[in-house]
């Protein structure tokens, strides 16, 4: 077959034994092509991912360039893992980043802060987007270690808890979908590998150097109401280059109408949703100033003390204190502010970080 073939191109035009040749060349070529490589079994890539806990992808190229042999795979991670980059890049100054915010239905917020090394990557898409999905995971998830007498004391002191760090990293990233509502990543990527992958992506030093949470208390306390808030500045609202997380106490001024009732009965909704925007313009008003407390403290300027301050979302030079009185005597409430905090990309954190 092969013989007749060659001979008949003998018998040909130019042209059409030019084109012939060229196409035998072709099949030769492609015949001595090296073999399609080897299946990766997930089974293996479990396996390995056990081993070394690198995104799901990573892990099926190691073993799909190492022909499934789980040894190799995980030496050649060693050269190759967004953490062999992590460690080259871990001396360099982060001095940029962005404060990120998360609001989960009124009911739990979370702030952090991440890192980076220029302002050019911290309005990069995917570190505002790895950004968002920390404060989500910080903001859906418990904090550790809190005790039953933590609980307890979180049903009638509405009090930020730092959320640490490293259980932080380790924790599987949960952002959010456009709705607002939690939204799982399907393959259980920790934060940390999050971060390991923008870090490729973005070719920074990356660093989680804080994040803070509050969940309302539930079942929830019927004499009191506990109303978070966040904002963030520099950005899309709910990042930025300085944010603010704070947390109303609301407390009926009809004792023989707890708050439960208010809230459950005739223009409850309304109420729910105009404590809800309170809280987040106090929010925009501790971030809009330098503020420090929120009522007066030693050392601590007028203008720094929360209450004291102009409230700038009425417009007017009524102080946040009067304004909360207001708002609260003309809705049969009483409105008192018991958490706060503001953060910003700038602050001094004494030298305190935490790596991807």
């Amino acid at each position: 077959m092969r013989s007749t073939s060659v001979l008949s191109l003998f018998g040909s035009t130019p042209c059409s034994r030019y084109t012939s040749l060229r196409s035998l060349s072709t099949s030769s070529r492609l015949s001595q092509t090296a073999p399609a490589e080897p299946k990766v079994p997930i089974a293996l890539v479990a396996q390995l991912r056990k081993t070394r806990p690198v995104p799901m992808n990573l892990a099926r190229t190691a073993l799909s360039q190492n022909n499934n042999d789980i040894q190799k795979a995980l030496q050649w991670l060693e050269s190759h893992s967004p953490s062999a980059k992590a460690e080259k890049l871990s001396s360099r100054t982060t001095s940029e980043g962005t404060i990120a915010v998360s609001n989960l239905g009124g009911k739990r917020v979370s702030m952090i802060h991440l890192a980076c090394e220029t302002d050019f990557v911290a309005r990069n898409e995917v570190f505002v987007s790895t950004a968002k999905g920390v404060a989500g995971t910080a903001a859906f998830l418990d904090v550790p270690g809190l005790t039953e007498e933590d609980r307890e004391k979180a049903k009638v002191v509405g009090t930020p808890r730092d959320f640490p760090v490293d259980a932080l990293l380790s924790a599987p990233l949960i952002g959010t979908s456009a709705e607002g509502s939690p939204s799982p990543n399907a393959e259980g990527t920790t934060i940390q590998q999050t971060l390991l992958s923008s870090l490729s992506s973005t070719g920074e030093n990356l660093k989680l150097l804080r994040a803070i949470s509050y969940a309302c208390p539930f079942p929830s306390n019927p004499t009191t109401r506990f109303v978070p808030g966040t904002y963030a500045h520099g950005g899309t609202g709910t990042e930025g280059r300085v944010g603010g997380l704070v947390v109303l106490s609301v407390k009926s001024r009809d004792e023989s109408k707890p708050m439960a009732s208010l809230i459950h009965g005739p223009g409850g909704d309304k109420l729910d949703e105009g404590l809800n925007k309170l809280a987040r313009d106090i929010a925009r008003q501790v971030v809009g100033f330098p503020t420090k407390s929120i009522d007066k403290e030693a050392g601590i300027e007028a203008e720094e003390t929360l209450l004291e301050q102009s409230f700038m979302m009425v417009g007017e030079s009524d102080k946040v204190r009067d304004v909360l009185e207001n708002w609260g005597s003309e809705r049969g409430v009483k409105v008192t502010i018991v958490g706060m905090k503001r953060w910003s990309v700038g602050d001094d954190l004494g030298g305190g970080e935490a790596t991807a």
